[in-house]
């Protein structure tokens, strides 16, 4: 086997030594794209491979007869919320380097804070808290706790300040928002099954927040 046949290595970053982070005739050599468009253009065909992976992994699953949701499902789920936040995190730094490279862009000095002092949450107080007495009562509410809560689009369904349950804003494999998941306190999902409460034909999602709350209010037995 000639020397050129063979599969390099991954090695670590080695510092800029002023002769070009890549050399003529290099593995990279023909790849004229930068790093970062690169990642992006694998990682969008990795997530297209994936969800059509999973796609006809459901309808296998349909036609042997097999349990619509399983664990690994729920962990899939988790994943793909975890790599949805860590896109926005990459989208939110590429943009604040945007605007720090603008041309014509004035040099801005490093100032002073001049920031109000934030109050700090007591334990187990909520960063957002939404009053539901209209729609559902005295003592029901909708709460955000951790900044992950918030950045999944995920509220925890609260009666006289126990946990009844939570509703989280679903988001597709391609990064799209879809309907909204209801679980509740024990952590088990509930179903619109297919009736005017469920997101189009998907039959694990409710249509709006407002009906996956009241899934989880009806549900609910208070303590």
């Amino acid at each position: 086997m000639t020397p050129d046949k063979l599969t390099p290595l991954p090695r670590e970053p080695t510092p800029d030594r002023g002769d070009g982070a890549e050399r003529a005739g290099g593995p990279r050599a023909a790849d004229a794209r930068p790093g970062l468009t690169a990642a992006r253009d694998e990682a969008a065909r990795a997530l297209d491979a994936l969800d059509t992976a999973h796609r006809r992994l459901l309808r296998a699953r349909r036609r042997a007869g097999g349990p619509a949701v399983t664990a690994e499902d729920r962990r899939l789920a988790e994943a793909a919320r975890v790599l949805a936040q860590t896109a926005r995190e990459l989208t939110r730094l590429v943009r604040a380097r945007t605007r720090q490279y603008r041309p014509g862009a004035p040099a801005r000095r490093a100032e002073p804070s001049r920031a109000k002092p934030v109050r700090r949450l007591a334990e187990g107080e909520p960063l957002v808290t939404l009053d539901l007495t209209r729609r559902l009562g005295p003592g029901w509410r909708l709460c955000q706790f951790t900044s992950a809560d918030r950045d999944a689009h995920r509220w925890h369904v609260r009666h006289d300040g126990h946990a009844c349950g939570t509703v989280t804003h679903y988001l597709h494999l391609r990064g799209e928002r879809a309907g909204w998941e209801a679980h509740d306190a024990r952590g088990f999902r509930l179903w619109p099954g297919q009736g005017r409460d469920a997101y189009g034909r998907t039959a694990h999602l409710w249509a709006t927040r407002t009906v996956a709350v009241h899934a989880i209010a009806s549900a609910h037995a208070c303590p």
